[in-house]
């Protein structure tokens, strides 16, 4: 079970750090998966070992007080793939208020000294018998309630969840592509909501057994299980995100005040192929961000790509594709390379007879290599740069 739990909170460590400046919903899964993973390796450790220093360390940070954040950022997380959109509504943040409430009632017993501590530890530990009624570890939340309402908050934001990926979508699209795209990442929310559903019944099992059981070491023999079930749930979700990484990336947005442009389909393709369609406020948003983008002269990184410009303009991979194709009517790295040729081609009307040598000039120009700056610049002109460079000086 460590093992495991290590290799869960490894995972969306990695994730996260792998979204970090990124304005993604990835960010909330990351966070789920990863205080699911630290809860369960901090209960493991509270249930099996009878150490009072470990156990009055864990008491004293409210750390199993997270669990009222797993629903909000499993909801955050299938709200902004179904928004595309991860910014927190006015009133978002009265989803935090239990764990508030909790972190708060807990400050009393934070405040103890240490000595106390050890002396509730070793109680605990000798005690056979579970006090549900205990209210000396938060003022506002006893323990019997505690445990109540973390099964009901938690199954409360799996039915919100549930709702929000049920209930009918407006979205519209017009490639098969994008098609493909809206049903693997349906799909997936369909498969992370049922194994969420499936940690809820868990929970739900683990408080009803903690309150119908009075003897805690009956409870933990008998609850090993049920942490089993709940670590092989968790690890089917995080094999489901590395057998499909392609859900790590958003849905398109989509609007429907302004079709950006048709596309013709066959008659018998037109009941499964529609439209889709940005508004025009978001299409030119992307253009000036672009624009500026293009005057801080970023397309001549050699690096560049339509994944670091849309890391830079802080807007996702897909509408940035869905603009140069639909809307520019231009493959990205055809628009960079002409931008590049262009710049070439202005250094060497700077200077007659410009006095580099043509393979350095286009390393300048952020050409990886010597052909396909030649190719890319009779492409663009329509002759060889040296060729370009005899008209001028001639």
């Amino acid at each position: 079970m460590l093992l495991l739990s290590f290799f869960g909170i490894f995972f969306s460590s990695l994730l996260l750090a792998y979204n970090k400046g990124y304005k993604s919903a990835n960010v909330y899964l990351a966070m789920f998966i990863l205080l699911c993973n630290i809860i369960i390796f901090i209960n493991y450790l509270y249930f099996y070992h009878d150490s009072k220093v470990i156990r009055a360390i864990l008491l004293s940070f409210p750390i199993n007080s997270a669990i009222y954040l797993l629903g909000p950022l499993a909801f955050f997380y299938v709200r902004s793939i179904l928004n595309d959109n991860i910014k927190f509504a006015k009133y978002d943040w009265l989803h935090f208020l239990v764990f508030l409430l909790f972190v708060i009632g807990r400050f009393p017993y934070i405040l103890l000294g240490w000595e106390s501590k050890l002396l509730i530890a070793e109680d605990i530990i000798n005690h056979s018998r579970i006090n549900v009624g205990n209210s000396i570890f938060n003022i506002f939340l006893p323990t019997m309630l505690n445990f109540k309402l973390k099964g009901f908050h938690f199954s409360l934001y799996v039915l919100i969840i549930w709702i929000l990926i049920i209930k009918p979508k407006t979205i519209k699209f017009s490639l098969n592509e994008g098609l493909n795209k809206i049903k693997s990442v349906n799909k997936w929310l369909f498969f992370f909501t049922f194994i969420i559903s499936l940690l809820g019944i868990s929970l739900f099992v683990i408080v009803q057994h903690f309150l119908n059981t009075k003897n805690r070491f009956v409870y933990h023999n008998e609850t090993n299980i049920m942490f089993s079930i709940v670590f092989i749930e968790f690890i089917i979700l995080i094999f489901g995100l590395i057998l499909n990484p392609k859900i790590l990336y958003n849905l398109p947005q989509a609007k429907e005040s302004l079709e950006v442009r048709s596309v013709e389909v066959p008659d018998s393709e037109k009941s499964t192929v529609e439209i889709f369609s940005l508004d025009i406020d978001y299409i030119e948003k992307i253009r000036l961000l672009i624009k500026n983008w293009k005057e801080e002269f970023k397309f001549l990184d050699v690096d560049s790509s339509i994944s670091s410009l849309s890391k830079d303009i802080n807007l996702p991979t897909y509408h940035v594709t869905y603009f140069f194709t639909y809307v520019n009517n231009e493959k990205y790295i055809d628009w960079r390379n002409r931008l590049r040729v262009e710049h070439a081609i202005h250094l060497m009307n700077r200077k007659t007879g410009y006095n580099k040598t043509i393979e350095s000039m286009g390393k300048k120009c952020g050409f990886r290599s010597y052909a396909t700056f030649i190719q890319s610049f009779k492409k663009v002109t329509g002759k060889l740069p040296k060729d370009y460079l005899k008209d001028l000086i001639s």
